[in-house]
């Protein structure tokens, strides 16, 4: 439905008009966001989700975009401090002609500038520590929300707002899906920049799962450290900009960065929770730390690099198993020509061996 401004939405169920349309916030290819008033409440500033159909929409697709907001609906009523406040669930009258009703959401407003924002104006990134903190912030709600048997998948910094005195708050909350569970069409449209490569049009959801999280905070990391966005190559996750400023870094935010951001899921940390132990400036990684041996940058996709692996490997989509790296076929060097043997030549032995036999029977006559 469309969210006209001045209009009052009525609650169908209770016949309650209580909220009142403002101006719009944004409009996505699946929601109408728009800025509303709670007339019951002195009216306090409050935000309003419509769903956005296509031209012509099917049963189905009313359905499943009805189930999604239920989705995140539900998502949102475990407790946190980062996560919107669901005020109201309405079912307004609906002009599809699939059912007398559909549903709105009613979350509390946020205000302040977008994480996006925040790092622009810093210019070549936030402060080490300041980055870690946020990010460790955000860790503890994705790690509640993947115990609940949630994934947020995408961590866009224009999901995350920076509110008054440097509170964070999480608004792309409609990309939140359930842990390994078949993802609703509703949901496949990710950030490919702040999502695990392993998700980006998946569908069958097996890999939504907490390594996924893993994959979008390292991606956001890496942003808040550099100030340049991941790129959206596979296995080439940072540019050549972003690679060169991390390793002007001290080695345990360069490590935080490899460990999270690897294309292939198994070689992160196994959850966001496992992740948040080395989220804190006391408890830095170092090569001596269990698991961050061998955890390296992904290296730049440059293809001026001719030893460069992100430009000799492909990685499949779906279950991203790396295919074997590319490997120069050998210099074939031309076979040896042999030019044929005269006949004569093979004479020789044979007139040899009978001149030897002479020359025996001539002594043996001498003697």
């Amino acid at each position: 439905m469309g969210l006209s401004k001045g209009q009052i939405l009525k609650n169908e169920k209770t016949g309650e008009g209580r909220f009142r349309i403002g101006s719009l916030l944004g409009e996505g290819k699946s929601f109408f966001i728009a800025e509303g008033e709670d007339t019951h409440l002195e009216d306090m500033t409050v935000v309003l989700k419509a769903i956005r159909y296509s031209d012509s929409p099917s049963p189905d697709e009313v359905k499943e975009r009805a189930e999604a907001l239920q989705l995140e609906l539900e998502a949102l009523t475990h407790p946190s401090s980062l996560l919107p406040e669901p005020i109201d669930f309405l079912d307004v009258e609906s002009d599809l002609g699939f059912g007398p009703t559909e549903p709105v959401l009613v979350l509390e407003y946020v205000s302040g500038r977008t994480l996006r924002e925040e790092v622009k104006r810093a210019g070549t990134g936030l402060t080490p520590a300041r980055a870690l903190r946020i990010i460790h912030e955000i860790a503890l709600t994705l790690a509640d929300l993947n115990d609940a048997g949630f994934v947020f998948r995408d961590l866009d910094p224009d999901h995350v707002i920076v509110g008054f005195d440097d509170v964070l708050h999480l608004v792309g909350t409609g990309n939140i899906a359930r842990i390994e569970a078949r993802p609703l069409r509703a949901k496949m449209s990710l950030s490919p920049r702040y999502s695990a490569p392993e998700i980006r049009g998946e569908r069958s959801g097996k890999f939504l799962i907490s390594r996924a999280d893993v994959y979008a905070l390292g991606a956001l990391l890496s942003f808040l450290l550099t100030g340049t966005e991941p790129t959206t190559q596979v296995e080439g996750p940072l540019s050549t900009d972003a690679h060169g400023r991390l390793m002007t870094l001290p080695e345990g935010y360069r490590l935080l960065v490899a460990r999270s951001l690897q294309p292939m899921a198994k070689n992160r940390f196994a959850s966001v929770r496992a992740m948040l132990d080395h989220l804190d400036v006391r408890a830095l990684p170092t090569r001596q730390t269990k698991g961050f041996l061998k955890a390296e940058l992904p290296l730049p996709f440059d293809r001026s690099v001719p030893d460069n692996r992100s430009t000799r490997s492909k990685l499949s989509s779906g279950p991203l198993v790396s295919q074997p790296a590319y490997t120069p076929p050998k210099a074939q060097t031309s076979p040896v020509k042999h030019e044929p043997v005269p006949w004569w030549k093979g004479c020789f032995p044979w007139a040899a061996a009978a001149f030897a036999l002479a020359i025996g029977a001539g002594l043996s006559a001498v003697l």
